[in-house]
């Protein structure tokens, strides 16, 4: 006597489909989080190189616009148009260029400042270019994260030299190096060619 189909599945069958269903569901999982962690990576390195591009951009406005014009500080002193800080870490200079589309009564050239503050590349500009009411400086974050970072300034004489101040002389370098150790982008070396003619001459 033949026993009759009840059209059903065994107990096997419904176990195999059942973790076929989890495996497949878990190299879904997988898949989607691989996804996103890429997508994340993509974006946040999108994001660091436009910091980037920025900074240097900015940087790059900046030195182009280099002028030999000291300024007084606010106890009255003369300040050179162009030096870097003891530390090696900053530098600040006159620049000519500042864009003024209101109108606002003020002159055109603009004292800035960049500097490494141990984490950060930042910069700062006064609102005014003699400081004799001690203005308070504005503050730019360009690049949030840098491992370390280093200037150098080139001479008259095709000298690289670590720290400058400017005198009557040579007011300005001939040129600016710029090196970073970004986290991401690993060592980046930059060098900007100030305005010619902005050095002045060296000692004959």
């Amino acid at each position: 006597m033949k026993r009759r189909s009840t059209g059903g599945f065994t107990l096997l069958e419904v176990l195999v489909a059942v973790a076929i269903f989890a495996l497949v569901g878990i190299a879904s999982h997988r898949l989607l989080l691989s996804a996103v962690r890429v997508e994340a990576q993509t974006r946040a390195q999108d994001q660091q190189l436009r910091q980037l591009v920025r900074a240097m951009g900015s940087l790059e406005r900046d030195v182009e616009q280099a002028v030999a014009r000291p300024l007084l500080g606010a106890d009255g002193t003369e300040e050179p148009a162009f030096w870097s800080d003891p530390d090696g870490q900053g530098l600040q200079w006159t620049r000519a260029g500042w864009s003024n589309p209101l109108g606002a009564p003020r002159a055109q050239l603009q004292r800035v400042r960049w500097h490494y503050d141990g984490s950060a590349l930042v910069r700062e500009y006064w609102p005014v270019l003699d400081r004799a009411d001690n203005a308070a400086p504005q503050r730019q974050l360009l690049l949030p994260v840098v491992n370390a970072l280093q200037w150098r300034y080139l001479d008259s004489q095709g000298v690289w030299r670590t720290q400058w101040q400017g005198s009557g002389v040579q007011p300005l370098p001939r040129a600016l190096e710029l090196r970073i150790a970004h986290p991401r982008f690993g060592e980046l070396r930059r060098v900007l060619l100030l305005p010619d003619g902005a050095a002045g001459r060296g000692p004959a």
